[in-house]
């Protein structure tokens, strides 16, 4: 698709095909390089603006909108959307931009955290949806995903069901993948563990099958949150690794801010407050650079717990130290020694084995005195204890260590035998597909090559044929009439000026440089200039437009150009009209040609059994088509004529 979407670009048309060719492109690019989708999106906006192409502008100001606001630049994304904003009030006749500028508002004020002011903007864009197509599908998925943020997880729910039966019926996958993470989202918040991370898998297929390198950044996320309430803790930090990379990578702050929080709560549950310290206050720092007040109030109390905590354990060991200081004045040693036992305790509760040991000694030290030498059992215990936790510690380090080395190991193994196996794939199915390609191309092209020869011996043998036999016999004529040789000889003039106009049309057909619909329409134009230019008949063509992508192979452009000049004709020599209208229209797989004049008309039962309209109607039914004439005495002449294309 990408390919394709560059290739019309390439064009420098600028028009709007090569507008829409651009939007395609931002939007492939906005989930797998946000950079290069702005490029792409700006071009837009610049040829947009270039063209007055009111729609263009509006999609172009969208993109530029999400992209700006997950870059951190919310200031340039407000300007954008005061841009579309005015713009949509400036077209509020084309539905499609209000549309657009209420899906951009609502998700630039979800994504701030305003949730009860987005909503507004989505539930007017589904008043505005009158058919179940992806626009809607979007509109109820965004409508989802809003009630979720605001905890309110049945509605969340219906409206996500509603969008995913949408998708599924367009055969959507992204949309699909999209939904079934709101799904899995809505059984997270609901305690439904089990549910959430096989909806999560399934979103995170789609999303690895799509390449939506922005998806799985939020999948990861899910499939982390679920382990976390787990306590599967380890597995939690691996999806948040990944989820932060990939965030990073692609330089989206938002997504790197909410992975920073949740890997801080991963910390927290374990518990290790020291690094939950370092990851909310990196997230904080990004949070308050992009401007997220609701991520950053998250971060701020996640903090404000971690403080407390560590301002009770502050408070713990100062109530401590007084005591001890109070026992030391007052001299009283068993008291002492018993703070000294308390002390070593707390410090071994907390983890900080080098004071609890350093306070353990000076009590057993102090007791010795006072209980004998039964306390340097005691004392030694804790020593080995001491240096047991040490080593467990280095023992534990080494097994980590040897595993993570072994699952790189195995890692190295699997990715190679997959490379090779996909390459080797990729050879053998490519070798087959060019070679089916060469078969099938050198079959079609000598079936088209033995009907071309038929259908050219057989215009030449009727046509132009016929023609040279008029021609001679007239020639006789003229040699042994001498008094009305002049007439004979208009005549051959008129049969060789109608021999070279068949010939020059046998030629144009076969001729491959006129396969597109545009040569066609140039031939018809330049046809009808030579026919009703003299006789001062106005003439338009509309629907041009319609049929950029229809390719017209020899049989059909010849018979499509020799229905179109034979009604042309007739409406030149009989109709008396003075504007003849010239309508193409491209439905579904069928070209449809209407030529209507404004001309006397005629009774349609009288004149249906003459050459020309037989030769029209024979053209057509060769065609696989269907031609129509209506007309009657005072209202002009239409001829309607309908082909199969493919």
């Amino acid at each position: 698709m990408i390919d394709s979407l560059r290739q019309i670009v390439a064009l420098n048309r600028h028009d709007t095909l090569e507008v829409k060719a651009l939007l395609g492109l931002t939007n492939e690019f906005l989930r797998k390089d946000v950079s290069q989708a702005r490029l792409y999106a700006q071009q837009v906006v610049r040829t947009s603006s270039q063209l007055n192409y009111p729609y263009g502008m509006c999609a172009g100001y969208g993109y530029m909108v999400s992209m700006f606001q997950s870059g951190t630049q919310t200031d340039s994304a407000l300007h954008y959307l005061g841009q579309l904003e005015k713009l949509a009030k400036a077209h509020a006749e084309d539905f499609r931009i209000p549309k657009n500028y209420n899906q951009t508002a609502g998700l630039f004020y979800k994504a701030q955290g305003e949730y009860q002011r987005a909503m507004p903007y989505f539930l007017e864009n589904l008043k505005l949806a009158t058919k179940e197509d992806e626009n809607k599908a979007g509109t109820l998925l965004n409508i989802g995903n809003t009630y979720s943020q605001m905890a309110d997880y049945r509605n969340a729910m219906k409206y996500h069901l509603q969008a995913l039966t949408i998708f599924e019926k367009l055969g959507n996958k992204r949309g699909q993948s999209f939904c079934l993470h709101g799904l899995a989202t809505d059984y997270y918040f609901l305690k439904q563990l089990s549910k959430s991370e096989e909806y999560l898998h399934r979103s995170l297929a789609m999303k690895t099958d799509l390449g939506d390198r922005r998806g799985l950044i939020t999948t990861w996320q899910g499939l982390g949150n679920v382990a976390k309430d787990r306590n599967q803790f380890e597995t939690a930090h691996q999806y948040y690794l990944k989820s932060l990379a990939m965030a990073r990578e692609m330089k989206l702050a938002g997504d790197e801010i909410i992975t920073l929080h949740q890997m801080g709560m991963n910390y927290m549950r374990k518990p290790d407050p020291a690094e939950a310290r370092k990851v909310f206050s990196d997230g904080l720092a990004r949070a308050r650079q992009f401007g997220d007040s609701t991520l950053s109030t998250r971060l701020k109390s996640a903090l404000m717990g971690i403080d407390m905590e560590e301002q009770k354990k502050k408070q713990t060991e100062t109530a401590y130290l007084n005591n001890l200081n109070t026992f030391i004045v007052s001299g009283d040693k068993s008291g002492l020694a018993l703070e000294y036992n308390r002390l070593s305790e707390y410090y071994a509760l907390n983890k900080d084995y080098e004071k609890a040991f350093e306070y353990l000694k000076k009590h057993e030290a102090l007791t010795d005195s006072l209980e004998g030498s039964a306390v340097l059992v005691q004392l030694r215990t804790m020593e080995e204890q001491f240096k047991n936790d040490q080593k467990e510690k280095e023992i534990e380090l080494l097994k980590k260590d040897q595993e993570l080395q072994k699952a790189e190991i195995s890692r190295q193994r699997a990715n190679t035998t997959i490379i090779v196996v996909a390459l080797i794939s990729v050879i053998v199915i490519s070798v087959l597909l060019i070679n089916r390609y060469r078969v099938l191309n050198k079959t079609r092209r000598l079936v088209e090559l033995e009907r071309m020869r038929n259908t050219i011996a057989r215009d030449l043998h009727d046509d132009i044929g016929s023609t040279l036999s008029s021609i001679n016999i007239i020639s006789q004529m003229a040699l042994k009439d001498a008094n009305g040789s002049s007439s004979n000889f208009q005549r051959i003039a008129q049969h060789s000026s109608s021999m070279m106009e068949s010939m020059s049309d046998i030629v144009w057909s076969i001729n491959p440089n006129n396969d597109s619909p545009e040569q066609v329409i140039s031939k018809m134009k330049e046809f009808a200039a030579e026919i009703l230019d003299p006789l001062d008949i106005g003439y338009t063509f509309t629907g041009e437009e319609n049929l950029h992508a229809v390719t017209l192979d020899a049989a059909t452009r010849k018979n499509l150009l020799l229905i179109f000049k034979e009604a042309v004709n007739n409406a030149a020599k009989y109709s008396g009209a003075s504007i003849i209208t010239i309508h193409f229209n491209k439905q579904a797989d069928t070209l449809e040609v209407a030529i209507q004049d404004n001309g006397k008309g005629f009774d349609a039962e009288v004149i249906s059994s003459g050459n020309g309209l037989r030769n029209m109607k024979a053209r057509a039914t060769s065609l696989r088509g269907k031609l129509e004439l209506k007309s009657s005495a005072g209202t002009g002449t239409a001829i309607s004529l309908s082909i199969p294309i493919t």
